[in-house]
């Protein structure tokens, strides 16, 4: 089965775009319960989270909802994510997204759980993010034999979610996947 992630990633990007405020921040704000209600949430104590933009379901306030800390993803170009738990104001990064400027480091495969951006996944898991390959390269190593890494959690509006993505060999799947609509558990 062949699908084309460009022209998929074309319209879920239009289409998040058009996301209406009210509507961006109902649909937020009941993925963000649904996340608290799950199971791997409950002994979560280090959370990696991002600060959504240009219509992504933003899981920003989580922090104000639990007690766990929460990271952030600082983008270097050329290199793997560094999440960062921000001890002070947030500062302009690449691409337009807010990062930590100062804060404590902590290695991503020490995380608890990742809510991880998408930009389309499929209920197997499989996931089409922007195309830079930050998330698989950060999270490829922490899969390997003995360490099974943090939970990653895929969070994104319902129409993001197509019937098949085609994975190719470096992409890393999610755990699972929690829209406004449920929770999609790929292998359950």
């Amino acid at each position: 089965m062949q699908c084309d992630v460009e022209a998929i990633r074309t319209e879920m990007l239009a289409r998040r775009r058009g996301l209406a405020a009210d509507e961006l921040s109902r649909a937020s704000a009941i993925i963000l319960e649904r996340l608290l209600g799950l199971p791997e949430m409950l002994p979560a104590r280090i959370v990696g989270a991002y600060i959504g933009i240009r219509g992504e379901a933003d899981p920003s306030l989580l922090s104000s909802y639990r007690s766990f800390e929460v990271a952030l993803p600082v983008t270097t170009a050329g290199e793997v994510l560094r999440f960062v738990v921000p001890d002070g104001p947030l500062v302009a990064g690449p691409y337009g997204i807010s990062q930590p400027g100062t804060g404590r480091e902590v290695d991503p495969c020490n995380l608890d759980v990742v809510l991880v951006p998408l930009v389309a996944a499929d209920p197997r898991g499989n996931r089409v993010g922007h195309g830079a390959g930050f998330y698989d390269s950060t999270f490829a190593d922490c899969r390997g034999v003995g360490n099974s890494g943090p939970v990653l959690v895929g969070i994104c509006h319902s129409f993001q979610v197509v019937a098949a993505l085609e994975p190719r060999p470096w992409d890393v799947p999610m755990d699972l996947l929690v829209t406004e609509a449920g929770l999609i558990r790929p292998g359950a």
